[in-house]
């Protein structure tokens, strides 16, 4: 019941939303009793919500606002009206300003339907996707994982702006000191507003901002979050977030898809394999053109100097500045690529990845084999699972080119030490990304 403070709390919603060009109030009489309807109609189908009350209540008088609410199914109207509006809840108020009470609304069709996953090429398994409603993303993951071991915590995030983050978890997979952490971490922070994943992960954990490894995968697909909890891995879901973010990352989840499990265990060895080779080749091609061509190229055989040499006669600058030269162009034709119309895409690609590639050729701005090299490269970049993972490695193939046109073959290794020192120093809550067992440390 609203007593004192009724009137200054239509007034208070007034003043906050009355402004907005979905702001509703609809007169509205129910069995003899003056009501008044707010909601946003953006967010209810206002029409649809007063006929439902009005075929519900139909049918007689009551004396008493209990017996109307308890007649609607409605709750009493507690806390913070505004935060309810905005959540989409319908509210209905007595027009004396003696009680108002939440109802079920009837919702505006928002989100779009249930499709195949946008930014994921999903090859064997479901070929759902999850989208923005956070209510369907639950519901297709209960359709691929039917287990009451399922455990759901929800945490709110922000004061003014709420959005709901749904921590999943098997009761009999996931290991609960790993669980509550991340549940706690969210909790203490649930007065601050989401701004970005990256955000998050300050959240849970501690790391240098220069570190470029992302400490969770990012999936679209029901059936491999499905996979991921049965590993006992913590997955969120966060509200308006087509994609569900898996807790921890592993080494071997840039390799090893849920799909490669569906094949003979030879063919899935054999992905693997190609798998790892085309993360080596984007990162060390480069590295080694530059490395052999302008530091070391006493290594090579007479007849490979003599090629090289050949391919690059008319070049007029060192070989870093040839494969800087080509690798910008590279990355504008991504940049290009990912923000214009799928129907300008295809001629965007033919654009720079013939007709510029010919032209700088023709022009002795670049050799031959180094558009050979660098085509290798940016192929096998995206051997890698995940996309911002592939990122990782578009930024490891420049630091790996600086140390090779600055040590040769030596600063090659040093860029592979690096590497390898962030990825077996990276953790989350204490779980490292390199799973290894007591005994293997031990040793």
């Amino acid at each position: 019941m609203i007593e004192t403070s009724n009137k200054s709390q239509r007034q208070h919603i007034v003043e906050q939303l009355g402004h907005a060009l979905d702001f509703h109030i609809q007169p509205l009489q129910l069995c003899g009793i003056q009501l008044e309807l707010i909601a946003l109609s953006s967010l209810v189908d206002i029409a649809a919500t007063a006929q439902r009350m009005s075929e519900t209540a139909a049918g007689g008088l009551v004396d008493l606002w209990p017996e109307l609410l308890l007649k609607l199914g409605a709750e009493q109207a507690h806390g913070n009206l505004v935060q309810g509006l905005l959540k989409g809840r319908t509210l209905i108020v007595k027009t004396d300003g003696t009680g108002a009470a939440w109802v079920t609304s009837e919702k505006q069709k928002l989100q779009r339907p249930v499709g195949t996953p946008n930014n994921q090429n999903i090859l064997i398994s479901s070929q759902t996707g999850f989208i923005e409603d956070l209510a369907t993303n639950l519901g297709l993951l209960r359709n691929e994982l039917r287990s009451a071991g399922l455990q759901q915590t929800c945490v709110d995030i922000g004061l003014d702006e709420k959005r709901r983050i749904v921590v999943l978890s098997m009761a009999n997979a996931a290991d609960p000191e790993f669980a509550a952490p991340i549940v706690k971490a969210l909790t203490q922070h649930a007065h601050l507003p989401f701004t970005s994943l990256q955000q998050l992960t300050r959240w849970l954990c501690k790391r240098p901002i220069w570190n470029p490894i992302p400490p969770y995968v990012k999936t679209e697909s029901p059936h491999e979050i499905a996979f991921f909890l049965k590993k006992g891995r913590v997955v969120l879901m966060i509200e308006g977030y087509p994609e569900a973010i898996v807790l921890p990352v592993e080494l071997p989840d840039l390799f090893i898809s849920d799909t490669d499990r569906e094949q003979p265990p030879s063919i899935a060895f054999m992905i693997i394999v190609f798998r790892i080779l085309g993360v080596l080749v984007a990162i060390t091609a480069p590295a080694a053109y530059v490395a052999l061509v302008s530091v070391n190229p006493d290594v090579m055989k007479v007849e490979l100097i003599y090629s090289i040499a050949l391919s690059r006669v008319g070049v007029p600058y060192p070989s870093l500045t040839e494969a800087l030269l080509l690798l910008f162009i590279i990355e504008m034709l991504f940049e290009a690529l990912i923000r214009l119309p799928k129907s300008i895409g295809p001629a965007m690609t033919m654009v720079g990845g013939i007709i510029l590639g010919q032209a700088v050729v023709s022009a002795n701005l670049v050799s031959n084999l180094l558009i050979i090299i660098l085509a290798a490269s940016t192929i096998a970049n995206f051997t890698i699972i995940g996309y911002h993972f592939a990122l990782v490695i578009r930024l490891w193939r420049y630091i790996m080119l600086f140390l090779a046109a600055l040590f040769g073959p030596l600063g090659i290794v040093c860029g592979f030490y690096l590497l390898l020192s962030l990825i077996s120093s990276a953790s989350l809550m204490r779980k490292p990304m390199v799973p290894l067992t007591p005994d293997m440390r031990k040793e």
